[in-house]
């Protein structure tokens, strides 16, 4: 019990005062909480609820991200689905003119036409291919390194917050390839033979021209060294299949090729392109008497592959020193009315209803698929709506502040301080009561 006649120590004002200091710390603590919204600001406020309510934040802050993936992935497959629109509605198109040609009533110049007609319907399905594209990443086409051992190019989306490879981690799709080669609609080739690698490899000489070195590029590339222009594991030819198709992996298509001059001697640097991506780079000799003058356009990763002879094609001096030109080859298998040229036997037309008909099975089949993968990717959306809802209302209810509580208590401890205050000044005006016995 403090003596109120001592005036050296002051029990009674220190009392007061660090009750008025509690008073005061409680009120700050609230105040910051009606600022800031949250119960929880820092983790002596609660060091429980603390960590718990931060593992939640870091949870829904993933659930939301995996929505966002999700998001590009069905548009992903959005971009896919209407490619292959396209390629369906082509091939119905190119089935009523094969059904045309198809008739006997029709002359030879007529079905000419209907072949040229199908060639180029054919043409327009490889550029849909080779131009579908999100964020700069092909879907519908690819080498074999990007493909499994079905010919399915695999797209791995990250839909949920799990490391594994199961539902809760990574949901995987696979798109085919949809050009004429994967759909079967390429035509025989005889690469053993100058018509049948002129049929299966053309040359747009783009800067060259009109190169006086260089030449015909298209004549040389094609036709000037038969054993290179397309090879294998053995001879020309090695690299068809039974039909005469390119074989195995091998797709072909547009090489955009970029010839450099790096200011050594006679070799040139060849930059290979294929839909916009640099696939390969290589120095070659040139010139008549070069060596290792073959160009990889595409390696299937084992004996069989696409190559032009570029050193017999160039010459010291086609390229200035410093200075880049350009060309493209493009290799395919035999369009799809080739068959149909000079052919007046209606069974030609009939063959190539047959293979449309397959293509036709493959690509609804294909968007068959990609509506299922759409419709899986919606319902783990809706699931991850529900889960980062139901996630979200537990961490408020352990970091949020409740306002109408957190007020009540203001309002307590504002009277509290009012009184403290008062009471700190009456204890300090205390021990003048002691003057008055001097006074005696």
């Amino acid at each position: 019990m403090s003596n109120a006649f001592a005036i050296n120590t002051n029990v009674q004002a220190q009392q007061a005062f660090q009750n008025l200091q509690n008073t005061n710390d409680q009120l700050s603590q609230l105040r910051e909480r009606l600022t800031t919204g949250l119960r929880i600001n820092e983790a002596s406020d609660d060091a429980a609820g603390f960590q718990i309510a931060n593992q939640l934040e870091a949870k829904t802050g993933a659930q939301g991200q995996a929505l966002r993936n999700i998001g590009d992935a069905k548009s992903a497959l959005g971009t896919a689905e209407g490619a292959l629109d396209s390629q369906l509605s082509i091939l119905q198109s190119a089935k009523e003119k094969a059904t045309q040609a198809a008739n006997g009533s029709l002359s030879q110049d007529e079905r000419d036409a209907i072949a040229g007609e199908l060639n180029e319907l054919a043409s327009e399905v490889n550029d849909i291919q080779e131009n579908t594209k999100f964020n700069g990443k092909q879907l519908l086409s690819g080498g074999s390194a990007t493909k499994d051992s079905t010919g399915a190019k695999s797209f791995k989306f990250q839909t949920g917050t799990g490391s594994d490879n199961q539902g809760t981690g990574q949901f995987e799709v696979k798109l085919a390839n949809s050009g004429t080669t994967e759909l079967g609609l390429g035509g025989t080739l005889n690469l053993g033979t100058t018509e049948g690698r002129e049929q299966a490899l053309s040359v747009d000489q783009g800067d060259f021209g009109n190169s006086s070195g260089a030449g015909n590029l298209s004549s040389t590339l094609v036709t000037g060294n038969p054993t290179a222009a397309i090879t294998g594991s053995a001879a020309v030819g090695a690299d068809t299949d039974g039909s005469g198709n390119l074989k195995g992996d091998l797709e072909g298509g547009e090489f955009n090729i970029s010839v450099t001059n790096d200011s050594t001697g006679g070799d040139l640097t060849f930059q290979v392109e294929k839909g916009g991506e640099v696939i390969r780079t290589a120095t070659k000799s040139v010139g008549t008497s070069a060596t290792d003058t073959n160009l990889t356009l595409e390696s299937n990763g084992a004996s069989e592959k696409i190559e032009v002879n570029v050193g017999q094609a160039f010459v010291d001096g086609d390229v200035a020193a410093g200075n880049t030109k350009e060309f493209t080859v493009e290799v395919t298998d035999g369009k799809l009315g080739d068959r149909l040229e000079g052919s007046s036997n209606p069974s030609d037309a009939r063959d190539i209803i047959s293979d449309i008909d397959g293509a036709i099975n493959t690509v609804t089949s294909e968007l068959s698929d990609i509506g299922a993968s759409q419709n899986r990717l919606s319902f783990k959306e809706g699931n991850l709506e529900t889960a980062k809802t139901n996630l979200s209302s537990a961490q408020s209810r352990i970091e949020d502040a409740d306002f109408a509580q957190t007020q009540t208590e203001v309002a307590k401890l504002q009277v509290q301080q009012q009184s403290g205050t008062a009471q700190l000044a009456q204890a300090n005006a205390a021990g003048q009561s002691v003057l008055s016995l001097l006074g005696g």
